[in-house]
């Protein structure tokens, strides 16, 4: 079921709605409430003062866009030239676009978008850091290096706007749109929400605030926010004796890697200052730079399902939030690390209560001004659905690692919804560093080619390969069962290694 396009939608970043979840009118007004108070307490939450007024959130139709890809800033990230998914973006581009790199060009994944994709006319530059400088955001850079501002400002010029798609909406990225319409008098749009909202709403702390006062505690796994060290240890003694593991989360950070999993059997027999200690060294060994607040979790058992609940939300002129797919993700290790995700097989009950609720939380988010790509991740918890609960985890108010490819699905296809996707994202492989043709080639087989065939891998970032560092690619097939088998039949591949 495709959902009407907003008037300022752009072709290559269709929104497909997956299936309707209608905030009532009680319900909206209960919520318009909240985010007053909210606002109360926060009037800087959602200001754009500093960046002028020809700055603000939305999504041109025409004109070029500049794709910055760029994860540095969440917490533990690491610089621009430690990732490698700064290509993924591209994957939202049109004819004109331009992305920004930290890191050399890859002709080869470019010639494969042009040849299998039929995306083209992608205007590619590098931003390299300085020697001796400290490696900056990516927008940071933009400033930074005259000849690359200079070219963004002419194509502002030639075609009179400029719409900025960012991984995720920063001070940095605003500031860099301030100065550009400093410098040209033109209209910038940022595809994302104001940068105070955006770092909120991707906190841990901040979000479990907010599904406590849209849903109630019970919508959150057993767990508790610490301000000190003292704190910090008094509550994980306390909740190790209710259970066998816990789960330390540092709240600016994504994902798995601000997460410290704890078996609670190290506290045993410990003084309160060993355990102070020990649970300081191991935050510090994970890149915490000790400041809190920190999220104390008790470990859940008997999961059913880890479903992300992927959200497109417009101005809230335009329409209620819009949900466009349920994914289940797929963890490995302790520490939870996204490794890929396949469309949500949870029951239609399950499913349904899952998506009023995220719908609920969007609404909130859309009455402070939220504006763009959102994901919202759960966990279900039971013996059976038939009474499971289910607990809400983070939000991610950026573009991530389902929402691309499912974007570039509903660019592809004009039933998307009909398709099974399985995505793959393995980082921290140890493979020898190969050329990206080297890929094409062991896979050529299995690849999707647009408007040939509907079935096949799609290959989404070249740089993790290259450097023998990892595989990042999604299948698309009419069952789960041929999905799968292309996932296995690729990742095997990919990862042979060449024979002694």
């Amino acid at each position: 079921m495709t959902d009407p396009a907003p008037e300022n939608a752009r072709r290559s970043m269709p929104v497909v709605q997956l299936c309707a979840a209608p905030v009532d009118a009680g319900e909206r007004d209960r919520l318009s409430a909240l985010a007053q108070k909210l606002f109360e307490n926060d009037p800087a939450l959602t200001s754009t003062i500093h960046f002028g007024p020809n700055v603000d959130c939305g999504l041109h139709a025409g004109g070029p866009s500049l794709l910055l890809a760029d994860q540095s800033e969440i917490s533990l990230y690491g610089a621009p030239e430690d990732m490698h998914l700064e290509y993924r973006l591209a994957a939202l581009a049109q004819a004109g676009d331009m992305l920004v790199l930290s890191h050399d060009r890859s002709p080869a994944f470019e010639g494969y978008m042009h040849d299998y994709l039929g995306i083209s006319g992608l205007d590619v530059m590098t931003a390299a850091s300085r020697p001796g400088e400290r490696r900056w955001p990516l927008p940071k850079r933009c400033l930074q290096h005259q000849e690359l501002f200079q070219h963004i400002a002419h194509r502002m010029q030639t075609c009179g706007l400029l719409t900025i798609v960012p991984y995720l909406s920063t001070g940095h990225v605003w500031n860099l749109a301030r100065r550009l319409t400093e410098a040209t008098g033109i209209h910038v749009a940022i595809a994302g929400p104001p940068p105070h909202l955006a770092r909120c709403v991707n906190d841990k702390v901040w979000f479990a605030n907010r599904v406590t006062q849209v849903l109630g505690k019970q919508a959150l796994s057993p767990s508790v926010t610490v301000y000190g060290p003292a704190a910090l240890t008094g509550h994980a003694l306390r909740m190790a004796s209710g259970s066998q593991r816990l789960v330390i989360k540092i709240p600016d950070s994504a994902g798995s890697a601000g997460n410290l999993t704890l078996d609670t059997a190290i506290f045993h027999r410990r003084s309160t200052a060993s355990v102070q200690q020990e649970l300081q060294e191991m935050l510090a060994a994970i890149g915490w730079q000790g400041r809190f607040p920190l999220k104390i979790e008790s470990w859940e058992e008997q999961i059913l399902s880890s479903p992300s609940v992927q959200m497109w939300i417009p101005d809230k002129k335009d329409g209620q939030p819009i949900i466009e797919g349920v994914f289940e993700q797929i963890v490995e290790g302790t520490a939870g690390k996204f490794a890929g995700a396949i469309k949500s097989p949870m029951p239609a009950s399950a499913k349904d209560k899952l998506t009023k609720q995220a719908m609920a939380l969007a609404f909130l988010f859309q009455q402070l001004g939220y504006f763009g790509r959102c994901s919202m991740d759960a966990l279900v918890t039971g013996a059976e659905y038939a009474g499971a609960d289910l607990h809400w985890i983070e939000c991610n108010g950026r573009w991530g690692g389902v929402s691309v490819p499912m974007t570039l699905v509903n660019r592809l296809l004009p039933e998307p919804e009909d398709w099974h996707v399985m995505i793959v994202q393995r980082l921290n492989l140890e493979l020898p560093a190969r050329s990206f043709q080297t890929a094409i080639d062991r896979v050529e087989d299995l690849l999707f080619q647009a408007k040939l065939c509907n079935e096949g891998i799609i290959l989404l970032t070249p740089t993790g390969y290259e450097r023998g560092e990892g595989v990042h690619f999604f299948a698309l097939a009419k069952t789960q069962a041929k999905v799968r088998a292309l996932s296995r039949d690729a990742m095997n591949r990919l990862t042979e290694q060449p024979a002694d």
